[in-house]
């Protein structure tokens, strides 16, 4: 029957109970036996049944020698010692008192010859004490000494058998405890069995459970096969609906702002009533198609998985002023009163995403507004009461309400309640789910309460941690003031990065040595002193990290010369290690104008700046530094020159980038620059791809960093983003580089040339 128990079925308490119970049925016997042994070997040891023996033929023998000494002192008294015989009495006496007090006494207690001779050594001691107590003169009577002779005699007969009997005890004891081990011994071998046989038993159920389990297993992981399979077909089908409708919404939008751009120009003062009206009814039209696609933009990116918050300190109350501000036009056009207010106990400013935010405001305010014809809508932000810190947004309208089913179905996706209501009102049925998740996404939800004809009221939670006000700088402008001029050295490892930074510092009015490796920039320290260090993150020898590690080591005032860090990898660890470092300030590639004077600032090297300052309340101006003013010549070690930029096509360069270095630039020297880039077969570009057709990978990660910097300098995003993509694969993997990057830089060479043509740049051929 136990081979029937369904053991799959058991759960773990059952196990546990089953296992104590096998545990204690086959292993309680066996800690009896072991009791038993153990009291058995311990009755042994203590009681020293064997004693009894030795102590019977201990008084015999000393009885003996009583014997001897008597028979000594009757025949030749002038040779025995008074004390000597009294010894013998005495040591004869402390024999009495070991048998008699022997702890297994008990084995012999009860027997005749035990009785008899003790009974006559009681009498025998009677009688001889007094005689013993004066040996000398029991010596002397003759009478008294034959007396004691004659009892001695006679008690050896007796005091001899009970010696024999003290063995005969023995010897039972031993044969009973040896019959004991014996049947405890074919208990435990009895015992043993069983428990083979249960064992035996359980295992077989064990087995047939696993066979059971196995086969069961199997089945499962057949069906687990199929689930995965299907599920990655549904996964698939429904990650290329997401990255279909991702890149519609993206290919129908752009053209979408180029046509509200053009429906925006067409808004001239001098148009007719009916142009007007045909204009608004098209700019409408595209808003709302622009919001759909937005809409479907959103819901395929959080299908996706990649819809990040961008968390920053924001003002709740800004938020919820223009919320109002910008839903007010639409309540006033339907004749609805609109309010939306922030509690008193609102906090000013919450850790949130601002954008996202206004993006559930904005879908639930303008839902109510669309669906509610007279009356009002109400939102109400306030401070969560109950649960986890946070905030509660609440909005209540007047409007034609819902009945329960609808409720239930209200987040589902495209749900149409009425779909004449949704015609007249429009919308995708995507907003309420997109703020839900939004919502979620912020640790909280939205809860909907609705009755027909009365009503809906909406109830977003979102867990908002509370902050303090952000310290934001500012740029104002300064007509008036001195700038004190610098001399900086500059390390930097290619050429165009070299040209631009020189041209920069210059229209700052300050004087730059450059060289192109750290190692080159401890010796130009050694040389002379500068004001400040500009490091390249990436360079060869020593890079930017090992290079300021290397200055904080240095003797005399060079060791503590502020040092700034130049890079386009400012991530938080990078900015942990390069802090640890001794690097003071970090500007990020391009190089702004505005970024490096304020690093420069904040390090306490400018009396003013000369076009802008910073101006932030929670920040000391520092205090003017004069030194001397010192013009240098441009190089330590003689650069090389390189590069230039691009523009055009949004998608091949940064218009606003391109346009910072033209503005800087001579003509000369801009098509200089971009010879050095883009020019073959010299150029930067050409010896990537030269590099990469070698399949050299240090020297294709060294090229492919030089051109992603000076790509970024000039504004090329094309060629930009492909370096990027190089040097990572050539850095962080050991995978041979694919060829076909090859081919896509010479494709971003060709769009980038074309992009410049399209505006006049120096481009060769």
């Amino acid at each position: 029957m136990l081979t029937m128990l369904n053991l799959a079925q058991w759960q773990r308490w059952q196990w546990v109970a089953a296992l104590a119970s096998l545990l204690v049925v086959t292993l309680s016997p066996l800690a009896w036996i072991q009791w038993q042994q153990f009291k058995l070997l311990k009755d042994v040891s203590t009681n020293q049944v064997d004693s009894i023996m030795w102590q019977a033929y201990q008084l015999e023998r000393e009885l003996s020698r009583l014997d001897s000494k008597l028979h000594v002192a009757m025949s030749k008294p002038e040779q025995i010692d008074p004390y000597d015989l009294n010894e013998r009495y005495e040591v004869f006496l402390s024999r009495i008192d070991l048998l008699t007090q022997i702890p297994r006494r008990d084995l012999i207690d009860n027997t005749t010859a035990y009785a008899d001779a003790i009974g006559s050594i009681e009498a025998f001691v009677v009688r001889a004490d007094p005689l013993f107590a004066d040996p000398a003169g029991l010596i002397q009577d003759r009478e008294s000494l034959a007396a004691m002779e004659s009892s001695v005699e006679t008690l050896l007969p007796q005091v001899a058998e009970l010696t024999r009997e003290a063995n005969r005890a023995v010897a039972r004891f031993v044969d009973e405890r040896n019959a004991q081990l014996q049947q405890q011994s074919v208990l435990v071998i009895t015992l043993a069995g069983v428990q083979s046989v249960v064992l035996l038993v359980f295992v077989v159920v064990l087995v047939r459970h696993i066979r059971r389990q196995q086969k069961q297993y199997a089945q499962l992981q057949h069906l687990s096969r199929e689930l995965s399979d299907a599920r990655d077909q549904a996964e698939a089908a429904n990650h290329g609906k997401s990255v279909f409708l991702a890149n519609m919404s993206h290919e129908i939008r752009t053209p979408f702002q180029g046509l509200l751009g053009m429906l925006n120009l067409l808004d001239e003062p001098n148009l007719t009533p009916q142009q007007r009206d045909y204009l608004q009814t098209a700019r409408d039209s595209a808003l709302h198609l622009l919001g759909v696609l937005n809409d479907i933009l959103d819901v395929s990116t959080m299908e996706s998985g990649t819809l990040k918050l961008s968390e920053s300190p924001i003002n709740l109350r800004d938020v919820v002023q223009e919320v109002e501000s910008l839903m007010r036009v639409a309540a006033n056009n339907k004749g609805l009163e609109l309010q939306v207010n922030a509690a008193s106990d609102l906090p000013t400013w919450v850790m949130a995403d601002a954008t996202r935010l206004r993006q559930i405001m904005f879908n639930l305010i303008n839902n109510a507004i669309k669906f509610t014809a007279k009356g009002s809508v109400i939102a109400e932000m306030s401070c969560a009461v109950n649960g986890p810190p946070g905030v509660v947004l609440t909005v209540r309208d007047t409007g034609m309400g819902m009945d329960r089913e609808t409720v239930n179905n209200l987040f589902t996706r495209f749900f149409q309640a009425d779909n004449s209501v949704r015609r007249r009102m429009g919308g995708t049925g995507l907003g309420l789910e997109i703020s839900r998740n939004l919502a979620r996404m912020m640790g909280g939800g939205i809860q909907v309460s609705s009755e027909p004809g009365v009503g809906s009221v909406f109830t977003v939670t979102l867990q908002l941690q509370t902050t303090t006000a952000p310290t934001t700088e500012t740029l104002v402008p300064v007509n008036t003031g001195t700038t004190r001029r610098l001399k900086v050295l500059v390390a930097e490892d290619h050429a165009i990065n070299q040209k631009y930074m020189g041209i920069l510092l210059k229209k700052m009015g300050h004087a730059a040595v450059f060289c192109e490796n750290g190692a080159e920039a401890l010796e130009c320290l050694a040389q002379q002193a500068f004001d400040v260090v500009l490091l390249d993150y990436h360079m060869p020898v020593l890079d930017g990290l090992a290079t300021t590690e290397a200055i904080r080591q240095l003797d005399g005032p060079a060791a503590t010369m502020p040092v700034i860090l130049v890079t386009a990898d400012v991530l938080n660890e990078t900015r942990q290690r390069a802090q640890v470092m001794g690097v003071n300030e970090f500007v990020s590639k391009p190089l702004q104008t505005n970024d490096l004077q304020r690093a420069l600032q904040r390090c306490g090297l400018l009396d003013e700046p000369s076009a802008l300052v910073t101006a932030n309340p929670a920040l000391p101006v520092p205090s003017p530094i004069q030194s001397e003013t010192v013009d240098v010549p441009v190089r330590c070690p003689e650069p090389t020159e390189s590069e230039t930029p691009a523009m055009d096509d949004m998608d091949v360069i940064d218009r606003e980038a391109y346009a910072d270095i033209v503005s800087m630039l001579t003509t000369e020297t801009l098509a200089e620059m971009l010879d050095s880039l883009l020019a073959p077969p010299q150029g930067t570009l050409h010896a990537l791809v030269r590099a990469l057709e070698t399949g050299d990978r240090s020297n294709i990660r060294f090229i492919a960093h030089n051109l992603k910097g000076a790509a970024m300098l000039m504004g090329f995003k094309a060629i930009a983003q492909t370096a990027a993509t190089v040097e990572h694969g050539v850095q962080e993997t050991q995978d041979p580089v694919p060829t076909a990057l090859v081919a896509q830089l010479l494709v971003d060479l060709q769009s980038t040339q074309k992009a410049l043509r399209q505006v006049g740049a120096p481009v060769s051929a």
